[in-house]
């Protein structure tokens, strides 16, 4: 009896926390080369905004291994509306503190969320083309495994 009430306790408060989060619109991820991420190949989504009076928080999560070799991480990325207007700005990550240990969340495989944009009205419904290239200064980036972009709505 006192196993299943630990059980239902557990249920419970997994889908208490759950419930916590911001709703999410959009969530995909897309893997790079095996071989390493080209510093011209670009990693892109699609995500639709069909609701414009809602605010928007965008996060690209980058997940790596312990190959990754550096502490830091560059990215650009390159937003196109539907209308064709193009915003392209750099951002920099820590994806581990100076020991060299991983900041992000997880064992063999890490992720480190990056708030991209954050409380952003899209003031155009359709589809947005979101562009990512890795900012390293190698051709061939080894150690990132996939990067994904979530949207979520902020109420």
């Amino acid at each position: 009896m006192k196993k299943l009430l630990r059980i239902l306790q557990l249920t419970a408060a997994i889908a208490v926390m759950a419930s916590c989060g911001r709703p999410s619109v959009y969530n995909q991820c897309a893997d790079t080369d095996e071989n390493g991420w080209h510093i011209d190949s670009a990693v892109i989504f699609k995500p639709v905004i069909a609701d414009t009076l809602h605010r928007y928080n965008m996060i690209v999560t980058v997940r790596h291994t312990s190959d990754y070799p550096y502490q830091n991480f560059w990215m650009f990325v390159r937003i196109t509306s539907p209308d064709g207007m193009i915003a392209r700005d750099p951002f920099e990550c820590y994806l581990a503190d100076n020991t060299g240990r991983f900041l992000g969340s997880g064992i063999s495989v890490y992720e480190m969320p990056v708030l991209i944009s954050e409380n952003i009205r899209y003031d155009q419904s359709g589809e947005y083309k979101v562009e990512i290239l890795q900012g390293m200064r190698d051709t061939l980036l080894t150690g990132v495994k996939n990067i994904c972009l979530t949207l979520e709505r902020v109420d």
